[in-house]
């Protein structure tokens, strides 16, 4: 973080379309947009309809989800919710994330901490 005192990186998040969105990470082919510290995306989740390939967990990190627009329906650790616009749900190690589906126009920021590949499905 050193190396980056005084420099900035200005952008938009549908450059990030390739990526589902995440552009702020250890992944990050951006020297000024990578970090080990935190993640960070911006997601057009419209019209998610569930998949059983959704459900699932991460091992060391935490994930804060935070609704701009539209709806989300999911379920976390076996209880259903639903959430819309201005609402969030925080997803700490070993919980269950499934059944997820959004209506149309669903946008959503998702930040999580450690930037590690940690998620595993169930």
């Amino acid at each position: 973080m050193e190396d980056h005192k005084g420099k900035f990186k200005v952008g938009k998040v549908d450059d990030f379309a390739k990526t589902k969105g995440w552009f702020f990470g250890h992944f990050a082919q951006e020297p000024l947009l990578q970090s080990d510290d935190v993640e960070v995306a911006w997601q057009d989740t419209s019209n998610k309809k569930v998949s059983p390939r959704d459900k699932h967990l991460h091992t060391k990190s935490v994930e804060i989800n935070i609704v701009v627009s539209g709806k989300i329906d999911l379920t976390i650790n076996g209880e259903q919710f639903s959430l819309q616009k201005g609402d969030f749900y925080v997803i700490w190690p070993e919980t269950i994330v499934a059944n997820v589906e959004t209506s149309e126009d669903t946008t959503i920021i998702v930040v999580r901490s450690p930037s590690v590949n940690d998620k595993v499905n169930l």
